[in-house]
């Protein structure tokens, strides 16, 4: 039986088929065929821990952990069906190395992850301003560690498990060339802003993610 992870995957690759099945469409409608972003990005993590593994000596059951920020980059490329329909294929990674308290027991927690992401964007030009919306489903990949006072080896997990995420974001077109031939050209823009909620699945949970994103996007 296939699970509604399974269906949402299999839309997104779906619609990304139909994107890459349709390369003239595109061009016909004088905007960029495809669009390459890379940016700097700021997670805020929050979300729940139930594998026990990870719980400090004497804690039972689901363990809310305080939210806290993490650091890193987001690469996409998109390449558009038509002039409102794109599809996205993301690739980022965060870092962080926090101290918190719980119940007034410190403990630090190190974590690297990295998604890679499919699925469709939506977005509309006004002038030399782009807006998008987007949906994006595939895996994360985590190394995560936690170190307790009184545990003399950190403990910790590697998992890959299942992620969605869904965003709004902001471009400016800051550069724009125009080819001699019918169609688009070539742009250089700044994406102003992007807001992700991005929940992945470690650790027997789930956790519901916001992630912040700008840079630089160059369409051709």
């Amino acid at each position: 039986m296939e699970t509604e992870k399974e269906k949402a995957v299999r839309n997104s690759l779906w619609i990304i088929g139909l994107a890459l099945a349709v390369p003239a469409v595109a061009s016909a409608q004088d905007i960029p065929r495809v669009e390459v972003f890379a940016g700097y990005s700021y997670g805020l993590i929050h979300g729940y821990v139930a594998d026990e593994s990870l719980l400090a000596p004497g804690m039972t059951g689901a363990f809310t952990f305080p939210s806290f920020g993490s650091n890193g980059w987001t690469g996409a490329v998109t390449v558009n069906a038509t002039h409102w329909l794109g599809a996205v294929a993301e690739v980022g990674g965060l870092n962080a190395n926090i101290t918190r308290t719980s119940g007034g027991a410190p403990f630090t927690i190190g974590t690297r992850e990295h998604s890679y992401l499919l699925g469709p964007r939506y977005f509309d030009r006004y002038g030399r301003w782009t807006v998008f919306a987007q949906v994006l489903f595939g895996e994360s990949h985590a190394f995560v560690s936690v170190a307790y006072p009184e545990v003399l080896e950190p403990i910790g997990f590697v998992e890959t498990k299942f992620a969605m995420g869904a965003g709004l974001g902001v471009d400016l077109t800051v550069y724009n060339r125009r080819r001699h031939l019918e169609g688009a050209g070539q742009e250089f823009a700044i994406r102003v802003g992007q807001a992700d909620w991005f929940r992945t699945t470690f650790a027997g949970s789930h956790q519901d993610n916001i992630r912040l994103s700008a840079g630089l996007v160059f369409r051709f």
